[in-house]
């Protein structure tokens, strides 16, 4: 029966992320067009997560005037069965 070492054999070489970036905006800002869909696609993206958040604000402003008003309900009922 034999052993081998895993360190002799070496895993596989994954891309780096962060050439593959550097990389991808170097070439991006040589593009005038590519720029100018990028910033687009940026804003939109932003403005999808804005909406995102002022929607949930909303639901949880929504859910807190809920909430306060059947605590007040359960206050008046509690006052008024003493």
């Amino acid at each position: 029966m034999s052993t081998r070492s895993s360190s002799l054999i070496a895993p596989p070489r994954s891309v780096d992320n962060a050439q593959f970036i550097r990389t991808s905006r170097a070439a991006a800002t040589e593009n005038p067009r590519l720029m100018a869909l990028m910033k687009s696609l940026y804003q939109a993206d932003q403005q999808v997560k804005y909406l995102h958040l002022q929607a949930e604000v909303e639901s949880l402003l929504q859910h807190l005037q809920i909430l306060k008003q059947q605590r007040q309900g359960s206050s008046v009922n509690s006052d008024t069965g003493n």
